[in-house]
C-alpha cells in the first residue's frame, strides 16, 4: 500500500493524479498478463464534444445472431482517485473525503436489497402462475 505526505510542493491534486496513475498502470498490467497486452490499453471513450480516457479490455467474442463472424466484446474500466480529506474553506466546490467503509457498507446493503426485491419478483410469479393454472383447472371442469 502506497503512502504519502502531503506538503506544500506535493499536493492533494499531485498525490491524487500519482494513485490515478499507479492504478491504471497496475489494472493494465495484471489485465495484460490475463488477456494478452494486444487485448489491453488505453482508449478515448465518450461524444465528440466529452472524451474521456480509460482502461479498455477486449474480454471475450460474441458471434452475433449465428451469423459465423465473431466480434471482440470490451469492456472500459474508469480508474478516479478520490478525495481522501473534505474541502477546505477557501475551496472553490465542497466535497467530502471519500469513505471506502461507508461505500463498501452502501454497496453490501443494495446487494442485499435487490436480492430481497428479486426473492420477492420469483414469489409473486410463481403465486401468480399457481393462481392462474388454478383458474384454468376451474374453467376446464366448470
Amino acid at each position: 500500500m502506497a503512502k504519502f505526505v502531503e506538503t506544500k510542493d506535493f499536493t492533494p491534486t499531485k498525490i491524487k493524479a500519482e494513485l490515478k496513475n499507479w492504478t491504471t498502470e497496475t489494472i493494465i498490467a495484471a489485465l495484460a498478463e490475463i488477456l494478452g497486452a494486444e487485448n489491453v490499453g488505453m482508449v478515448r471513450t465518450g461524444t465528440s464534444t466529452s472524451q474521456k480516457n480509460e482502461i479498455g479490455a477486449v474480454i471475450g467474442t460474441v458471434e452475433v445472431n449465428g451469423a459465423g463472424a465473431e466480434v471482440p466484446v470490451a469492456v472500459t474500466i474508469n480508474v478516479a482517485a478520490k478525495p481522501y480529506t473534505d474541502a477546505p474553506a477557501t475551496a472553490k466546490r465542497h466535497y467530502d473525503a471519500f469513505d471506502f467503509a461507508a461505500a463498501r457498507h452502501a454497496y453490501n446493503d443494495y446487494v442485499a436489497d435487490k436480492k430481497a426485491k428479486d426473492v420477492e419478483k420469483v414469489q409473486a410469479k410463481a403465486a401468480k402462475i399457481a393462481k392462474d393454472e388454478a383458474k384454468r383447472k376451474e374453467t376446464a371442469e366448470g
